[in-house]
């Protein structure tokens, strides 16, 4: 075959548009990532595009020598000016007043700009018709409330009775998707899908219940007049792209903004719910548990668990809980007591009894010998769900053992048998005659503020899942007070104490953290210290990191020196930082 001979490509020439008089003009906001050029700029506002653009209309407008899209923030009437002219409307509904008011507030709390939080949110292709919710006669509903076997059952009767939107999210597709299936059932056409890769209708059905995951919280919704959020504290809820904005504090920025009813539910809330319910902006409903500490039993260290799965399997089904999929994650040479390693330098974790996976590289082999000592033989420290079913198989043979994690979850738990499964994949049609939650000093130790409010979210959630006379085991000491919490069945004790202490510590929620990596921090550092007295000022064990301790009080005024900061360095060319407002992974 021929080639085909090379063509020059002819470039266009600029255009060039000038200045003229208008009568009328708009502040438009360049959608560009220049950090320091995030104010709007005023354009004027042609006779013939007069009746197409509106507050939140997409438009094309001359900047510099190119053509860039913009947002209209507002419209100058009768205003005669000298400005260069809007060339043509994109979308004139692209953003509602309540988005872009949402938008500004949001970028204000991260440190950003309104630009990047516009791109979370879809745009409109209609008009919107509908009438602000004022929040009814007794004014805005705040609440949160601990999930219970009949959290879905009075869900589905407010559904019922509601007669505007409603926005429900959910940490994972696969939850949102099971609430989809059975909420489909009986509202039908009422249910939108809100997932990761859903496209926004254009036109919402009347009372539409949107179900959705994490950037659905950002969707315009007509006629929206409550939002309901299960599982708050989840990682999934974390963004991890600037500006790192979570669910939680949008959707109470939201709620504030647009007066929209806002409900929490989760087994343990994060520390920032429990300080609103302390301070009374949320208020608890309180979730009736039928006679859980006369008919439930809870055993703990130092008994087996092997007694609550033979009592478990004589009435149905047992669930086991494990941190870990794997057959084991933390192994070490029996001689030496050295962590196997990869060739590329990261650490080795067993995939089952013979094989070993690096966690980095992915290179697996069944021929490991210790690289210090040169032994094979090796001591496994933590089990994992692979591991488990190993042992359990063992001590009930006769028993048939189902696994359900993140490589192949098991949508419909069996009758009979014992069920394994990693947190959040646990099948959730069946009532269990029995619970076992394993891996607790595992979950407690994790290298995160978090970890112990996120496992008491973990275990009271499943305890929805279990008969009234269900047998328990925590693989905790009797004396820990997570334990404790469970037999009593009381979240709220645990809660106020972990309020305190990290009241005393100076952490979230009564102060925020900012972490600021960058180049050249050392004036910053100094700066910070001078005009803010009651900022902490660290150094990170990293390099090139600063971590900044505020009151919640004074956090806005210092975040919006910080953004300052951030457009400064823009402007003159210097080594752009990153900020993280209050990170998840502390």
């Amino acid at each position: 075959m021929a080639e085909k001979p090379l063509k020059l490509k002819r470039e266009r020439a600029k255009t060039v548009v000038r200045a003229s008089r208008f009568k009328a003009s708009a502040n438009v906001l360049i959608d560009h990532e220049i950090t320091h050029l995030d104010q709007p700029f005023t354009y004027g506002l042609p006779e013939d595009l007069k009746s197409e653009v509106e507050i939140g209309s997409r438009v094309l407008v001359p900047f510099k020598s190119e053509e860039r899209e913009g947002i209209v923030l507002e419209i100058l009437e009768n205003q005669p000016s000298t400005s260069k002219p809007i060339i043509r409307v994109l979308n004139r509904y692209a953003y509602s007043q309540s988005a872009l008011k949402l938008a500004t507030e949001v970028a204000s709390r991260y440190a950003s700009s309104i630009v990047k939080i516009l791109r979370y949110i879809p745009e409109n292709y209609e008009r919107e018709y509908s009438k602000k919710y004022d929040g009814g006669k007794l004014g805005v509903s705040r609440t949160f409330e601990h999930v219970s076997s009949l959290t879905k059952t009075r869900l589905v009767e407010r559904l019922s009775t509601e007669s505007k939107a409603t926005l429900i999210l959910l940490p994972t597709e696969r939850e949102a998707e099971e609430l989809f299936t059975q909420l489909s059932e009986r509202f039908q056409e009422r249910c939108v899908k809100a997932f990761a890769r859903s496209k926004r209708p254009k036109t919402f059905p009347t009372s539409a219940i949107t179900i959705g995951t994490r950037a659905a919280i950002f969707w315009q919704i007509p006629d929206l007049s409550s939002i309901v959020i299960f599982n708050e504290n989840s990682d999934h809820y974390w963004s991890d792209r600037s500006p790192f904005w979570n669910v939680r504090d949008v959707a109470l920025i939201r709620s504030r903004l647009e007066n929209i009813d806002l409900h929490f539910y989760s087994g343990f809330a994060s520390m920032e719910i429990y300080r609103l319910l302390d301070l009374g902006y949320l208020n608890l409903v309180k979730s009736s548990r039928r006679g859980f500490l006369q008919r439930r039993r809870v055993r703990s260290k130092p008994d087996s668990y092997h007694q609550s799965i033979r009592e478990g399997l004589k009435t149905g089904v047992v669930l086991v809980q494990v941190a870990t999929k794997d057959y084991s994650t933390l192994v070490i040479c029996k001689n030496c007591r050295c962590r196997p390693t990869c060739e590329c330098g990261f650490q080795l974790k067993m995939l089952n009894k013979t094989d070993f996976s690096c966690s980095a590289c992915g290179l697996s082999t069944s021929e490991w010998k210790c690289t210090e000592c040169g032994n094979k033989e090796k001591l496994l420290l933590s089990r994992g769900a692979q591991r488990i079913e190993e042992e359990l198989g063992k001590a009930f043979p006769a028993i048939p053992i189902y696994m359900s994690t993140a490589n192949k979850a098991i949508e419909e738990a069996p009758n009979t048998g014992i069920v394994i499964a990693t947190p959040g994949m646990e099948p959730r049609n069946k009532k269990y005659s029995a619970l076992i939650l394993l891996d607790g000093e595992l979950q407690l130790n994790r290298p995160t503020m978090r970890a112990e409010e996120r496992l008491l979210d973990n275990w009271f959630s499943l305890l929805q899942f279990v008969r009234d006379d269900a047998s328990i085991f925590v693989d905790l000491s009797y004396s820990n007070r997570v334990t404790q919490a469970l037999n009593t069945d009381n979240p709220m004790r645990v809660a106020k104490a972990l309020l305190l202490e990290r009241r005393r510590v100076k952490l979230p929620p009564w102060h925020r953290i900012v972490r600021i990596q960058g180049e050249d921090l050392g004036a910053i550092q100094e700066q910070l210290r001078l005009q803010f007295k009651n900022a902490e000022v660290s150094k990170s064990i990293h390099s090139h990191e600063y971590v900044l301790r505020i009151p919640v009080e004074e956090s806005e005024r210092v975040i919006q020196a910080i953004y300052a900061l951030v457009k400064y360095r823009s402007a003159s060319r210097k080594a752009l930082i990153s900020v993280q407002i209050d990170p998840h992974d502390l």
